[in-house]
């Protein structure tokens, strides 16, 4: 540093660069450039420590003269680093900033880029350039923020694959967009304007709006507001609301179907710029293969165009109009758009447009059972008013024009309705119309039977009430008709072997009329109890009744009266049973082998029933799929199933009853239920009742599910 003095060291660098110049004379090229230098630093008004080729004075005749001798570079000083206009890039930069240091690079990494001679390097690196420019009252932060600008606008300023930064007579990649920029035809651009705040704003859940107009002519808007909630993005005029949405929103007769997103003033000259930017970028692109030595800068000059127009977009279009009634008139009110979102994620205008209506003051909500009351309540005043009960349409068409009313999700109407059907404070008329004062509810007994009947035909039945309020008094009569001075039952349950109950509720509040008693009737089981040895057949009914039989395949209902036991002999035997008890019948078909043979008698080509007094089981969830697939195949049905999945704490357990099911419906519920349980959670499926189309299909399946079965189970 002392032998360069008062001269950067890096001086001599720079101008060796470009000694070999042809309009340079070395020695005489030399004293001619340092005396411009110093006339530079002698006219200069700042405090310079070691002097370098940034402080070369473009804005002196001489020293901006012999530069542009050396290199032939006039235009590249007139447009991006000095001009008597002040309009230079580098100078912009600088007004903008109120100080010298994007100049200051631009006239180093300039005087870096002198050399003529083919293949010679040019300009300077990253750390060079800020080794030559800082000093003690200067950092390095100050010059690369000026670097970065200097670098955006620039036209004549290129980058070498070794990051050297150099300028040089050919316009870049910056002076050619620009110039795709200043052509772009203004139809494109507003074609891409609407394009772009159509992408931003596009409507993915729907819940604020189902569509998004920019830019709109009006008579378009008129006729999209009839169907739906339309999202209106309008030019700010310097008013609020806009006029032209003042006009069109008094006109409105679904005036609670429009949201105007807009802004305090107009700055559209700015957005109609940054979408010619990107423009000439998307032109650019169809330019410019993958393997260009400009598609690195190209693709950062887009990604930066893009984050440029959705920065202006959220400046110009920074409010939301929504409509409200206020002091009795229906006007739209002006909200701040919420534009904070997480920095590592995208920016997405739907979302913001939710969080701004779902704040207070509120506009929208999309929790419909948490705001049930508040939700119930303005629909009652607004939608119904006067009216005790109101065609859903016309209710709907009233959400759309009153604008007292909040606005709900797609659906939101018809949860908001399903919700007050089920609190009682809405009624479905059944006829396309609701009712907001709902006919008082007769109370209704519900009767469930868990299993079957055991041997001595006892049952236990579950019961539930329906609109007999919280506390509701049950009364229950065996063989009997019930009334209110029946017993009460205590509790949730009630075991059985009654042939017939009546149950009754009465709502003690006395906000439900007493509905018509419940009647159950229990099922007569038939069963028997072979004795291998004597050969005999003992047959019961349960809980009971009066039972017939024949043994040549004849109608037992009118077979012989059954009294005792049956001697059936030692050959294959069929004995087919009826049972009956006060108008409750029920006949089964018992097969027994001959003596000696374990064989179970099923007869291949007629359908078969599998009827079993215990539950055959699938005792894991390979066996049970497999066997719901083989049922498939097969067109079995099942009854009497009970689903089991899961282990301790949790478990869901499912029993179907007496339904009729196939096995598409059964491997259905499995796999929604499974979803709430682990992926290995273990399935078992026990089933009383099996259906096929033929005894061969039963013989397969039990084979293969590794059932056993016996005679006296299967029905044909």
């Amino acid at each position: 540093m002392e032998a360069t003095y008062p001269f950067h060291p890096s001086f001599k660098s720079i101008v060796a660069l470009f000694k070999e110049n042809e309009k340079f004379k070395q020695t005489r090229g030399l004293m001619e450039l340092v005396s411009r230098l110093l006339k530079s630093v002698w006219e200069s008004s700042d405090d310079i420590y070691l002097i370098g080729a940034q402080h070369f004075d473009l804005s002196l005749y001489e020293v901006r003269e012999k530069l542009a001798d050396i290199s032939e570079m006039r235009d590249v000083i007139a447009k991006d680093l000095w001009n008597s206009t002040d309009s230079a890039h580098a100078q912009l930069i600088d007004l903008s900033k109120s100080n010298k240091y994007a100049q200051q690079v631009g006239t180093l990494l300039f005087t870096a880029s002198l050399s003529t001679a083919v293949n010679s390097v040019k300009g300077l690196s990253d750390s060079e350039m800020l080794e030559c420019l800082i000093d003690p009252n200067h950092q390095a932060s100050d010059f690369r923020d000026a670097f970065t600008e200097l670098h955006k606008t620039a036209w004549y300023l290129h980058e070498t694959q070794e990051g050297r930064s150099y300028f040089d007579h050919q316009e870049n990649l910056t002076k050619k967009l620009q110039g795709y920029a200043e052509k772009a035809p203004q139809n494109k651009v507003d074609e891409l304007i609407r394009h772009q705040l159509n992408e931003m704003y596009k409507p993915t859940t729907k819940e604020a709006y189902e569509r998004v107009l920019p830019l709109p002519e009006m008579d378009e808007a008129d006729a999209a507001i009839k169907t739906g909630r339309v999202l209106l993005i309008i030019s700010p005029d310097g008013k609020t609301p806009p006029e032209i949405v003042s006009r069109f929103f008094d006109g409105l007769i679904n005036k609670n179907n429009v949201l105007v997103l807009t802004g305090e003033k107009s700055s559209m000259a700015d957005l109609n710029k940054a979408a010619q930017h990107v423009y000439a970028v998307k032109k650019v692109d169809n330019e410019i293969s993958e393997s260009h030595p400009q598609r690195k800068e190209l693709d950062e000059k887009q990604a930066q165009y893009e984050h440029d127009f959705q920065t202006t977009v959220l400046v110009v279009f920074d409010k939301l109009l929504f409509p409200r009634n206020e002091q009795g008139k229906d006007r739209l009110r002006d909200k701040v758009l919420d534009s904070t979102y997480p920095s590592n994620e995208s920016y997405n205008g739907e979302r913001q447009i939710i969080k701004t209506l779902t704040s207070d003051p509120i506009k929208l909500y999309t929790q419909i059972t948490e705001n049930f009351d508040a939700l119930k309540a303005r629909a009652d005043q607004c939608l119904f008013a006067s009216q005790s009960e109101a065609r859903k349409t016309d209710l709907l068409d009233k959400m759309k024009q009153k604008t007292q009313m909040p606005w709900l999700p797609p659906k939101g109407f018809d949860l908001l309705a399903q919700e007050a059907f089920q609190r009682g404070v809405w009624e479905d008329l059944a006829n396309g119309s609701i009712s907001k004062s709902p006919k008082p509810k007769l109370t209704c007994v519900l009767v469930t039977s868990e299993g079957s009947p055991d041997d001595y035909g006892k049952i236990r039945l579950k019961i539930d009430v329906s609109n007999a309020g919280n506390s509701p008094r049950i009364y229950y009569q065996e063989e009997d008709i019930v009334t209110e001075n029946s017993p009460i039952l205590s509790d949730e349950a009630l075991i059985t072997n009654a042939l017939r109950v009546q149950f009754l509720a009465v709502d003690p509040t006395g906000k439900n009329k007493t509905g018509t008693p419940t009647k159950w009737k229990n099922q007569l089981t038939l069963r028997n109890d072979f004795n291998e040895t004597a050969r005999t057949v003992e047959l019961l009914v349960s809980p009971k009744g009066n039972i017939r039989y024949t043994l040549d395949g004849s109608e037992p209902r009118n077979g012989m009266k059954y009294d005792g036991p049956i001697e059936i002999g030692d050959d294959a035997t069929t004995v087919d049973v009826f049972a009956e008890c006060d108008g409750i019948e029920d006949k089964r078909t018992f097969k027994f082998s001959a003596a000696g043979s374990d064989e179970v008698l099923i007869i291949k080509e007629k359908p078969a029933q599998l009827y079993c007094p215990s539950f055959k089981n699938l005792d894991n969830a390979n066996k049970t799929y497999e066997g719901l697939k083989m049922a498939k195949t097969q067109n079995m049905t099942f009854e009497k199933v009970i689903l089991i999945m899961g282990t301790d704490p949790k478990v869901i357990h499912l029993s179907l009853g007496d339904m009729t099911v196939d096995a598409e419906f059964i491997e259905k519920s499995l796999q929604h239920l499974q979803t709430l349980l682990p992926a290995d959670a273990p399935v078992v499926m026990k089933f009383k009742k099996v259906l096929t189309e033929t005894g061969h299909d039963l013989e397969q399946f039990v084979a293969a599910m590794g059932i056993e079965i016996s005679s006296d189970e299967v029905i044909q």
